[in-house]
């Protein structure tokens, strides 16, 4: 290997030879005119020289990017059954069914409750519109007899039932609130 490093370090000698003893291009700067035909010989040289090792080399670094690129890809494949293993492992596990259960107790909680607000608010429009509808019976009966008084026909009131202080008609309590 160092036989063949030596030689071709003396044919790429030779190429700046070559090179160097190139004559210049008038008015460009940098350019030379080289004859093409050593060059190219020179370098076929060169290509017949380099060591078989470097041709192996490159096969290799070839046949290592293809397996790292499939160890790559499997990898990634591993880890996303890995994921979807896990995903479907959750639904499994008592934790899981638990939270389900505690999530379905919860649900069935507030709907009973909904349905009691619901029933709390028919009782409490029921009475409102008791309520409602006795003052206006009452209005009717105090205009009805306020009409009588101002055609000069004498009005029989007659007495409401006794109620508790704090209550008034349609079962409503007074309050201080």
């Amino acid at each position: 290997m160092r036989e063949d490093m030596q030689f071709i370090s003396g044919i790429l000698d030779e190429l700046e030879a070559i090179v160097q003893d190139a004559s210049g291009v008038p008015m460009r700067r940098g350019r030379a005119v080289v004859d093409r035909s050593d060059l190219l010989a020179t370098l076929d040289e060169l290509r017949g020289s380099l060591p078989r090792e470097l041709a192996e080399a490159e096969s290799i670094r070839r046949e290592y990017a293809a397996i790292v690129s499939s160890a790559r890809e499997e990898a990634e494949r591993i880890v996303q059954e890995a994921h979807r293993r896990a995903d479907d492992m959750v639904y499994e596990t008592e934790v899981y069914r638990r939270a389900q259960r505690r999530a379905g107790e919860v649900i069935e909680r507030a709907e009973r409750y909904a349905e009691e607000v619901a029933r709390g608010s028919e009782v409490y429009r029921d009475r409102v519109m008791g309520q409602l509808e006795s003052w206006f019976q009452d209005s009717l009966v105090s205009v009805a007899e306020s009409r009588q008084e101002l055609s000069g026909v004498p009005v029989r009131r007659q007495e409401a039932h006794e109620l508790p202080e704090d209550e008034e008609p349609g079962g409503w309590r007074a309050s201080s609130a």
